[in-house]
């Protein structure tokens, strides 16, 4: 590699290429699974979070409550995840992981996990935090833009399109009865 700019260069066009294939890659591990990629996200993110109700986990993952009661609910009949009451307040209900069970999706990742060790093996320590700092950052990156398109609403498409606001290109859409 060249100077500075080919670096940067080449670290934006590499970015967004490294989450493709990671995203790919999860969506293999739900096939192996037989299930839904989303079941596979709330696996993640309750073994990020540890025991969260379905609120909290409703809101971490983006989706409604409903569907996150769905998502649990299969999780919980297939034996990934169990529910039990929040020892703090019995009338709250945790859902959590089934460390057993959770060995089933973890072997998937261990082909993968193992050839991070062997690249990690060769950074030294200053490389090292320096990567640690930098996925750091970009997850707290991704998580504050994940809240902004969240409160923002869904800006393009079919669905979520604001009453009276037009399509790319179209005609304005039909006034529900309120002010334009």
């Amino acid at each position: 590699m060249g100077g500075r700019d080919e670096l940067v260069s080449g670290l934006v066009e590499e970015m967004p290429r490294y989450i493709s294939a990671a995203v790919r890659f999860q969506v293999a591990v739900a096939h192996q699974l037989d299930m839904p990629v989303s079941d596979v996200h709330g696996l993640a993110a309750l073994l990020e979070t540890g025991p969260v109700g379905v609120r909290r986990l409703a809101d971490l993952m983006g989706m409604t409550t409903s569907a996150v009661t769905r998502l649990v609910d299969r999780l919980e009949r297939d034996g990934y995840v169990r529910r039990e009451p929040d020892p703090a307040d019995r009338r709250r209900i945790l859902v959590h992981i089934v460390p057993e069970r959770i060995a089933r999706v973890a072997r998937f990742y261990e082909p993968l996990n193992l050839r991070w060790q062997r690249q990690i093996g060769q950074y030294s320590d200053a490389e090292l935090r320096f990567l640690l700092g930098f996925l750091r950052r970009g997850r707290e990156d991704a998580q504050a833009e994940t809240v902004n398109l969240r409160a923002g609403g869904r800006q393009h498409g079919t669905r979520g399109r604001r009453v009276g606001h037009p399509p790319a290109g179209g005609r304005p859409l039909e006034n529900d009865g309120g002010t334009p």
